[in-house]
């Protein structure tokens, strides 16, 4: 099942053709164009530039959507761990097993990641 999935994933990516379009060509007039250029005033006076009000620069608020990516990693990994602990101490020792809490800290686990990852990505918000 895994070669036949390389061997798969290799024939399609050497069998799909890539083709880069050609831009359109157009013939350029040499009479407009000098035109242009003579039009154009080098000697502007700096005062002409001044003149503009500065646009201030607005500080971020909150977090980027990467920051917001890696905070909510790292708190679904603390409520993967706090998750197991949790499940693993609420089944106790009632199985009278080799094992006791595994199977509480097994459900514990994903509801612990998934309430803290998104408890974390809601109150990241901007």
């Amino acid at each position: 099942m895994f070669r036949s999935a390389i061997l798969l994933t290799t024939l399609l990516s050497v069998a799909t053709p890539t083709f880069a379009q050609s831009a359109p060509t157009q013939p350029v007039d040499v009479n407009a164009f000098r035109a242009s250029v003579a039009a154009v005033r080098f000697d502007a006076s700096a005062g002409a530039f001044t003149s503009a009000p500065a646009t201030a620069r607005v500080p971020r608020r909150g977090l980027g959507t990467g920051q917001r990516i890696l905070w909510t990693s790292i708190a679904g990994l603390g409520g993967f761990f706090a998750g197991a602990y949790i499940g693993a101490a609420i089944e106790g020792d009632r199985c009278n097993c080799d094992d006791p809490g595994l199977k509480g800290a097994l459900i514990g686990m994903p509801i612990g990641t998934a309430a803290a990852a998104i408890t974390t990505w809601i109150l990241t918000r901007k």
